[in-house]
């Protein structure tokens, strides 16, 4: 049945056929009966969700061939995912294979990794990501149907406010499960044979031929409205050779240890459960990792540097980083210990090097990141675009039809990402008077005390 594209495509006949599809992989002869739906607004202005994200609540009545005339009543809390609607960027997506490769890490992927882990380690590493329900992809229909785990429990964390460490200590231990399985489940049986779709791709790493050098354009202006002309001229001057140290550090793969990895393990892709007497969900007792659209082959060091330069403060960095970074090795040799990986040969000088060799990824992640979540203005014009285009007659979209193919010709080349480079600087520099005025502190301490920091870590050269 063809796959829902909106949310006035969600119909009874099509929620019977996905449940009935679901329901038969524990028990073949059950068909779903929908009793009453309703459908509600899954995401907000501001979340960052490319996709349309959908709440479905389903009252059905279960049956089976065996005895159809007694009928079990069940409820189901539902997440549905669809395409996002912006054009090229879906174009993009398509080419990474980012909407095929959710489907198979929920249908296939983790599924197989759970049973490993269960097989070799008791199930002492579950990798917790919401339950699996129903999925289709193809060159003309994408849909994703997950357990809404916000009935359990789990919510999103305030994406103004750093981690403090039991956030990104139970973050980290959910990283560790993810790569240690993925290398061990690597070491039995070739995972990139198996999935060839995780292989890592110049899509996938696209967004860094535009991104970085405006980026690179933005730090340098905010250090000159600074008054920093030393480290202003720095990143000005070696602003190319920057930018092409990030392209290196992803098109190699002579990194100690390779993995999968989630690839965008930023604080809205995360879900933290407290127990009800946690009334300021200090102390996180539980954690759900969700969009695994960018999933690749990797160093894992891609998700923690993404992970701790998203997430924490440049003073949090101070005091933990050493530990955590200590923790995070610790915690990934004892694991594959467990899960009975020999001749494992990877200190933690191997893994601190590869982990500093990817240093321009956390800062770039973290600056970009930061405006992301600390300027819901600029959220919320990209959102209003985005409703513009949906909106839009079906006689303009035709009209403009012949732009979009064209664009799509074009989106790798280097006259694209000068395209790009130039709108993200537009986007983005409106902003940075609140930095240097300091109208917005919070955006102000995380962008400074990154440029400051990896002035420090002598990443500027």
């Amino acid at each position: 049945m063809k796959a829902p594209t909106q949310v006035l495509d969600i119909g009874k006949e099509w929620i019977q056929y996905m449940l009935t599809d679901y329901e038969r992989k524990e028990n073949s002869g059950t068909t779903v009966t929908v009793e009453s739906f309703a459908t509600g607004k899954g995401s907000e202005v501001g979340d960052g969700f490319v996709g349309s994200i959908i709440k479905l609540y389903v009252n059905a009545k279960l049956s089976t061939q065996s005895n159809s005339s007694n009928h079990e009543n069940k409820e189901y809390n539902l997440v549905v995912k669809l395409k996002g609607d912006d054009p090229n960027m879906g174009f993009l997506f398509e080419k990474a294979q980012v909407y095929m490769k959710e489907v198979i890490m929920y249908s296939k992927v983790l599924v197989e990794f759970d049973n490993f882990q269960k097989n070799r380690a008791n199930n002492q590493y579950p990798i917790c990501s919401p339950k699996f329900i129903y999925g289709k992809c193809n060159d003309e229909e994408f849909v994703l149907v997950m357990e809404n785990i916000k009935h359990k429990g789990f919510g999103a964390h305030k994406k103004e406010e750093t981690f403090n460490i039991e956030h990104l200590k139970l973050a980290v231990t959910q990283l560790v499960r993810l790569h240690a399985v993925s290398y061990s489940y690597n070491q039995s049986c070739s995972f990139l044979e198996r999935h060839s779709e995780f292989e890592k791709t110049e899509y996938g790493t696209y967004f860094l031929n535009f991104a970085n050098p405006a980026l690179f354009d933005l730090q340098y202006e905010i250090m000159k409205k600074e008054k920093d002309e030393d480290l202003a001229k720095k990143i000005k001057s070696n602003k190319k050779n920057l930018v092409q140290q990030c392209q290196e550090m992803h098109s190699e793969n002579n990194y100690k240890l390779l993995c999968l990895v989630h690839g965008d393990v930023h604080a809205m892709n995360m879900m933290f459960s407290y127990t009800d007497d946690d009334k300021n969900c200090n102390n996180p007792n539980d954690i759900s990792l969700l969009d695994w659209q960018l999933c690749h082959w990797n160093t894992p060091a891609v998700d923690l540097q993404y992970l701790i330069y998203s997430t924490t403060s440049r003073e949090f960095r101070k005091e933990h980083l050493e530990d955590i970074l200590k923790f995070y090795h610790s915690s990934f040799v004892e694991a594959t210990v467990k899960l009975r990986v020999e001749g494992l040969k990877w200190t933690y000088e191997d893994f601190k090097g590869d982990f500093n060799r990817m240093a321009l990824y956390g800062l770039i992640r973290g600056v970009h990141l930061s405006f992301g979540h600390h300027c819901p203005e600029l959220i919320k014009e990209y959102e209003d675009e985005k409703q513009k285009a949906i909106n839009q007659s079906n006689f303009k979209k035709s009209l403009q039809a012949p732009l979009v193919k064209l664009s799509r010709k074009y989106i790798l080349s280097s006259a694209m990402d000068s395209i790009l480079n130039f709108a993200i600087k537009k986007s983005f520099k409106p902003y940075i008077k609140e930095i240097t005025n300091r109208e917005n502190e919070n955006l102000a301490s995380r962008v400074l005390g990154l440029i400051y920091e990896a002035e420090e870590n002598g990443i500027f050269g």
